[in-house]
């Protein structure tokens, strides 16, 4: 599991993604400069998979998506 806290850092330090707005269940963000947006969820953590689906839409490599789950993979077990 993701926190929520470590993926929106990292959208925003590595990704240059900023805060859009918010609704009841999602957080927006928007790529600076382009029409990208994602929808994070306002959970606390987040399942693997869906980290990776979210950073594989914001543009990140795969090699990048894999080490950034491994910080976390690696602190949970």
């Amino acid at each position: 599991m993701i926190p929520n806290d470590a993926l929106i850092n990292y959208l925003r330090t590595e990704l240059d993604y900023h805060y859009k707005g918010q609704s009841d269940r999602v957080v927006l963000y928007k790529k600076r400069g382009s029409t990208k947006r994602l929808e994070i969820r306002r959970n606390a953590t987040h399942d693997e998979t869906v980290v990776k689906v979210l950073l594989r839409q914001a543009g990140a490599e795969p090699a990048e998506i894999e080490r950034f789950i491994a910080q976390y993979r690696a602190a949970t077990h």
